[in-house]
């Protein structure tokens, strides 16, 4: 068979080497021996050849530049190490200018990293440690590439010339000696599990079966099997610009979380998307998905939480730190989750909002009787009660504090604050059983002549005033006592023209235009 162009391309011996740290090269390619505790293992300080540095070396990626110094040998020196062979001449152009003398033979030439003759010094040390095998990469101009193989190879040293001594060839021609490899396929190193499109990480398809062969035709750098064939891996059907092939059956999120692709049977669908709002983009285990933040659990596009969360104070601390609406479950509750309003901002924030009423043209009429008191009623841009039935569940499972802000009809902002608030059942009428210590800036401690009083509403009289219902007469819902006690505070009753409120203060008007009554667990500083 004739033989194309340039032959010997690649020339390999087959050793092992790692790479030393630190090493100083010296003006005839040698290293100086600076810091030979590298290697734990060997007495000597370098490794003998490539095969000792694979051995030796943790990331056994050892292709690359690096030091050995044969048995022998004065100083150690660079060689190229492909895996396990050790590159003892590489020619793929006219750049380095193979016709030389015997002196730039014996000490050798060329670059390590490219076109070189490692030397036939070196090689003579080299090859006379043990018995080595010879291998020869071949390519030709028109694009064939083939390999040769070698059972021994050794020469002797420059007092005889350096003559070839003992080389094992594996067929008596050249023809029948070279293996050619397929297009798009280089020679290498036989490897039991093949990359594929299908498996462009060659973790899965692992059916190949080496036996006694250690040399074969593999895909070159970028190229992926796809059949008997290799293949560009752009040429693969489920190639993704920036991310490579996708392996068959894996999803993929894209950097910015904008675009999720799917890889089956060769064919890559991707579609626009985002992750749900508690979740999270980033990578795990080498893979960028929608990951469920913490307390909540699905698959990044959907996740429901698994956290009960009993207060806004709750979502503050777990789920966002942003005003609005949200679900909440009390504990000792039957009825289960429900949705609040939580205001995040005043006070440090973490605040549920029971009671809010503006003064407005389209607000919320609070004249409702009992049941409609218990379940709750309006909006929070016209007005609400939050429940209280929903108030009770709340300050039961735990201290709550109470905190009131209030704006009277001289548009002055006050407000009133207690270090506990408490209602109970519906059995005991919704009895304020517990209010604290009052601060703040309302003026006067107005809520506290309500204290352990029973709910009242128009349809249902619990206050003390035997001869008088004054949740009638005033057509709202409040924790009434005697009859003048309501000229101190009573935040739901009738609205007027111009107020929606009283709060007793001395130093102002006592009449409001804003209330908004909230609670959080009570704060320990």
């Amino acid at each position: 068979m004739e033989l194309e162009g340039r032959l010997c391309r690649f020339l390999f011996l087959y050793l092992l080497a790692a790479q030393r740290s630190g090493a100083e090269v010296t003006q005839d390619n040698t290293v100086a021996a600076s810091d030979t505790s590298y290697f734990f293992y060997q007495d000597q300080p370098y490794p003998r050849d490539c095969k000792d540095i694979q051995y030796q070396c943790s990331t056994k990626n050892t292709t690359g530049a690096q030091v050995i110094q044969p048995d022998g040998y004065d100083a150690p020196f660079w060689v190229f190490c492909s895996g396990d062979w050790t590159v003892i001449q590489r020619r793929s152009d006219s750049l380095i200018d193979f016709s030389r003398g015997w002196d730039d033979y014996r000490d050798g030439f060329g670059f390590i990293n490219a076109n070189h003759w490692l030397g036939n010094k070196k090689l003579a040390h080299l090859t006379n440690q043990k018995t080595y095998e010879l291998r020869i990469d071949i390519g030709t101009e028109s694009g064939l590439t083939g390999f040769i193989s070698y059972g021994s190879f050794r020469i002797i040293d420059e007092f005889s010339d350096y003559s070839l001594v003992s080389v094992g060839r594996s067929n008596d021609t050249l023809e029948s000696a070279v293996t050619w490899c397929p297009a798009n396929t280089i020679p290498g190193s036989c490897n039991r599990c093949i990359a594929t499109c299908a498996d462009p990480s060659g973790i899965v398809d692992c059916s190949n079966d080496c036996g006694d062969i250690q040399q074969t035709c593999i895909c070159p750098p970028n190229y992926l099997m796809n059949g008997t064939n290799c293949i560009r891996q752009e040429d693969c059907g489920c190639y993704k610009e920036g991310q490579g092939v996708i392996a068959d059956g894996v999803s993929y999120m894209a950097a910015d979380c904008s675009e999720r692709c799917s890889c089956s049977s060769g064919v890559l669908t991707c579609v626009s998307q985002s992750c749900a709002q508690d979740a999270t983009c980033k990578e795990v285990n080498g893979v960028r998905d929608c990951i469920c933040n913490e307390g909540f659990e699905g698959d990044g596009l959907i996740c429901p939480s698994i956290r009960i969360n009993r207060d806004c104070y709750d979502i503050m601390r777990y789920v966002s730190t942003e005003s609005g609406e949200y679900s909440i479950t009390p504990s000792g509750g039957t009825d289960g989750s429900f949705n609040v309003h939580c205001n995040m901002t005043i006070d440090g924030g973490g605040w549920t909002v029971i009671q809010r009423r503006v003064l407005i043209s389209s607000r919320q009429d609070f004249n409702q009787d009992w049941d409609t008191y218990k379940s709750g009623f309006g909006s929070y841009s016209r007005g609400f009660w939050i429940g209280n039935e929903q108030i009770h569940h709340l300050t039961n499972q735990g201290d709550y504090e109470l905190r009131i802000d209030m704006v009277n009809q001289d548009h002055s902002a006050y407000y009133a604050k207690y270090d506990l608030f408490r209602i109970n059942a519906e059995s005991d009428k919704y009895k304020m059983s517990g209010l604290g210590s009052f601060t703040g800036t309302a003026g006067y401690n107005a809520l506290s002549y309500h204290h352990n009083e029973y709910f009242s509403t128009p349809d249902r009289d619990y206050d003390d005033y035997s001869s008088y219902h004054i949740a009638d007469n005033y057509d709202s819902g409040w924790w009434y006592g005697y009859y003048y006690y309501y000229y101190y505070c009573d935040l739901n009753w009738m609205y007027n023209d111009d107020d929606v409120g009283y709060w007793y203060n001395p130093s102002g008007s006592n009449y409001l235009i804003y209330t908004e009554m909230k609670i959080r667990p009570r704060q320990t500083n």
